[in-house]
């Protein structure tokens, strides 16, 4: 075969940020519901295996409910990707938040699109009054998907209400 024994590439991968806005706060009968636009920042340059090499665009809505053994949030969105300017389905996920103390938060996604799939464990360290540290990794769990995807990232919130 013409393909080396070995593929690697090291560098960046996918940065990204993302807005949400709640519709409505979560009550004893009623979930919460709220539309999100995420970004993903070009990092990569063209045929890299790793890093986005143009923009992409994401809006989706989703729904959270909480329950005494932790919050769940389903999740959907459509898509452009600026490279093939392509426009279409995005990703589906299904998310479980469970707070182990007021510092540490446990956190799993099921997150894909049509025939690539993930499973992404982590853990939430929270420092400061509005910051989380996240560290966990991605897991593929169908053929297309990265097989291992480690994650590190911050997150801040503008508001804080849990």
């Amino acid at each position: 075969s013409p393909l080396p024994s070995r593929l690697e590439e090291q560098g960046i991968s996918d940065v990204e940020g993302q807005i949400r806005w709640r519709w409505n706060r979560e009550t004893a009968v009623r979930p919460e519901y709220f539309t999100y636009f995420e970004t993903v920042f070009p990092t990569g340059e063209r045929n890299s295996l790793i890093g986005t090499s143009d923009w992409q665009f994401k809006l989706g809505s989703g729904r959270v409910k909480g329950y005494s053994w932790g919050t769940v949030t389903a999740r959907a969105a459509v898509e452009y990707d600026a490279g093939s300017k392509a426009f279409g389905a995005g990703e589906i996920a299904l998310e479980y938040l469970k707070r182990v103390s007021d510092q540490v938060r446990f956190f799993v996604m099921l997150e894909g699109t049509e025939d690539e799939w993930e499973l992404v464990p982590e853990i939430q360290l929270r420092f400061g009054r509005y910051g989380y540290l996240k560290v966990g990794s991605g897991f593929g769990i169908t053929s297309k998907a990265t097989d291992i995807a480690p994650e590190v990232g911050f997150m801040f919130t503008l508001n804080r209400f849990d």
